[in-house]
């Protein structure tokens, strides 16, 4: 009985070990996975936002000013923007912003303008993205949201960077700062991408579970025997 007892203790000590070096490894390669997934994102859309802020000239937002929004100069800043962001179909909305010293940050354009007026951001209107450092910081150089964040608009990851005062002949300031959103579902979808790892340690855990209680069983008919 005593030999019996001391038994399933060893092997009661043996399945929680084997839980927790299996549960160990398997949330560092989960959290690792995650990591690389996120931080391979995050530089795409960094690197996306830095090429399409080359393509906008910093004297082009001079004469924008609220109720513009019919203004020549304002569509064909629209247009540039909608081409640049149609190019890939992840990006849902592409715009410029202003950024004050106070770290408040306004619309100038949206090129959501043309396809919907109405579910747009009007030039001046304030941005309520609680990204407020994050976009300030995109003043010199590119930024990634550091999380998920919902407004009236919806719920995005943004990318940020700066538009030079001008691309010819610059002077090193920064005249604004183009955006890019991504879905928050389809970000966190992306870089959610790790699940088949928990489930092959989840699985790990019960094959070995089983091993330790097959060779249990086996070891106890052998004495028996």
């Amino acid at each position: 009985m005593k030999c019996s007892c001391q038994k399933s203790t060893h092997q009661y000590l043996a399945a929680i070990l084997v839980i927790i070096i299996i549960g160990a490894l398997t949330l560092y390669a989960y959290n690792g996975e995650q990591d690389a997934l996120k931080g391979a994102t995050d530089r795409g859309m960094k690197a996306t936002a830095g090429v399409m802020a080359t393509q906008v000239h910093g004297y082009e937002l001079a004469n924008i000013t609220p109720g513009n929004e019919n203004a020549p100069e304002y569509l064909a800043l629209v247009e540039r923007l909608n081409t640049m962001r149609s190019m890939d179909d992840h990006i849902l909305n592409a715009y410029i912003l202003k950024v004050y010293p106070n770290k408040t940050a306004v619309f100038l354009v949206d090129d959501l303008m043309v396809q919907d007026p109405q579910g747009s951001a009007r030039i001046g209107e304030v941005s309520t993205a609680p990204d407020q450092n994050v976009i300030f910081l995109a003043l010199s150089g590119p930024t990634v949201s550091k999380q998920p964040y919902t407004t009236k608009y919806g719920s995005f990851i943004s990318a940020y960077a700066p538009i030079d005062d001008s691309v010819a002949d610059s002077t090193g300031n920064t005249a604004a700062v183009l955006a890019i959103d991504v879905s928050a579902q389809e970000y966190t979808k992306f870089t959610s991408q790790g699940t088949i790892i928990l489930v092959t340690g989840l699985v790990a855990i019960v094959l070995a579970l089983c091993a330790i209680s097959w060779f249990g069983r086996k070891d106890d008919e052998t004495k028996s025997g």
